[in-house]
């Protein structure tokens, strides 16, 4: 009878976590970013390294399904993150003049629900609320680059169901089933000027709601009692926002223009592929309180397709811009260990290669390489109750741009002199 009240108490408090989470978890993606390691848990303290290996709480259940093996028993986390975004464009030269676009960041709120539940001694099953991509700026109207984009925000909101069991005492697999749910919003303004010099710019908007499915299978595997590694595959998502771009205040000849080349008159949709990734994580455990974390990613975004949408010249035939980004690489590298009887410290660091060179950056997504410095710590309340709170800091780089555009679009040339991101999460553990 006990068990039974136990078991009831435990759902129960799962479904309120549940629906607080959602109150709060549209905002999780909005970010300066585009792929993120950050969802508020632990391991942001560690810049992530070690991910798929660590296996200490029920994140694994969002990132590697089969190192929910690795848990004691059933937990449940929840992980909430302020985001201060600081990113400030220097104009050196744009054909169209203009300001240099202001701080196009700010402050964002976000959040992350993860559930793993034993089943039996060898089956695991978990529940998490999180989203690893997303992006967001906003530049003041009149700045130089208003022609490539003045405001862009990808909002995604993902629900993960996933399993994981023992193939033995060493070896364990795991598999997940994602359900993204997208939102984009996005302006570019319509150079109408060498044109009809009377006109003002007219303005390119895209607003749509999409879906995608996606999974992730991962590997867990036990060296030796101390050293233990983990291997996760996430599958691409391909996002399509159908009849997603109005076009407005376009001048006559401008209008005439993109009549003839069949752009007006039909549904302008923007199609792009959230990549598929790989990431090998290890664990050691040097000391019975200490332990070193390390990770080595792969993430395919050739396969990003297009997201910057723009008209260019008067025969624009299509609105949207293919990137033409390179594959990327992910280095981890982070260090934990218990300070004190109830008192764990971690610290870590991360580095991300650039996808893209100055010809073909989009203000729209000024990715360059990615330095993570990060800090935190934990505090275990009880042998059930564990409170953490963590620091990190993302140096994004100067994430040149040389940019050829078309007659309407122009030249953009300049750097970031700021592109900053910082990270401040605080999570609950609990244990059942």
């Amino acid at each position: 009878m006990y068990l039974g009240i136990r078991k009831i108490q435990r759902f129960f408090l799962f479904f309120i976590v549940v629906a607080i989470s959602g109150l709060v978890f549209p905002h999780a993606a909005f970010c300066g970013g585009v792929w993120l390691y950050e969802i508020g848990t632990p391991d942001l303290g560690a810049a992530s390294a070690g991910r798929g290996a660590t296996a200490l709480d029920a994140s694994t259940a969002i990132t590697n399904p089969a190192a929910m093996t690795n848990l004691d028993r059933s937990q449940l986390m929840v992980g909430t993150q302020a985001l201060f975004i600081d990113t400030r464009f220097s104009t050196d030269n744009s054909s169209y003049g203009g300001g240099d676009g202001g701080n196009a960041g700010g402050f964002l709120p976000a959040a992350s629900f993860s559930y793993a539940s034993k089943i039996r001694d060898t089956f695991w099953i978990g529940f998490g609320l999180a989203s690893y991509f997303g992006l967001g700026l906003k530049y003041d109207d009149d700045w130089s680059g208003r022609y490539y984009a003045k405001e862009s925000s990808l909002l995604t909101a993902g629900a993960s169901i996933s399993v994981g069991t023992n193939v033995t005492d060493s070896l364990a697999v795991g598999v997940g089933l994602d359900v993204l749910v997208a939102k984009l919003f996005m302006k570019t303004a319509i150079n109408n000027f060498p044109l009809d010099s009377s006109k003002n710019d007219g303005e390119l908007k895209a607003d749509s709601i999409t879906t995608g499915v996606g999974g992730n299978v991962g590997l867990f595997y036990k060296l030796t009692p101390k050293f233990r590694a983990g291997m996760t595959y996430r599958a691409p998502v391909k996002l399509k926002f159908e009849d997603a771009v109005s076009l407005s205040n376009l001048g006559s000849i401008l209008q005439a223009g993109l009549t003839k080349s069949g752009l007006l008159g039909r549904d302008l949709d923007i199609t792009f592929t959230i990549p598929q990734a790989v990431l090998f994580s290890l664990h050691y455990d040097m000391t019975s309180r200490w332990a070193i974390m390390g990770s080595v990613g792969w993430q395919n975004w050739q396969e990003f397709g297009e997201l910057e949408a723009s008209i260019p010249n008067t025969a624009a035939s299509d609105i949207a811009v293919d990137l033409n980004y390179t594959d990327t690489w992910h280095f981890a590298l982070g260090l934990r260990g218990r300070i004190a009887d109830k008192w764990i410290w971690s610290i870590g660091a991360a580095y991300d290669t650039s996808p893209c060179s100055e010809s073909n950056r989009s203000p729209i997504l000024p990715l360059d390489r990615q330095w993570r410095f990060a800090t935190g710590f934990q505090y275990e309340l009880d042998e059930d109750v564990t409170l953490g709170i963590a620091y990190q800091y993302l140096d994004a780089g100067t994430a040149r741009i040389n940019r050829k555009g078309g007659a309407l679009t122009g030249d953009l040339k300049g750097k970031y002199s700021t592109n900053r991101i910082q990270y401040l999460a605080v999570n609950v553990q609990w244990k059942f």
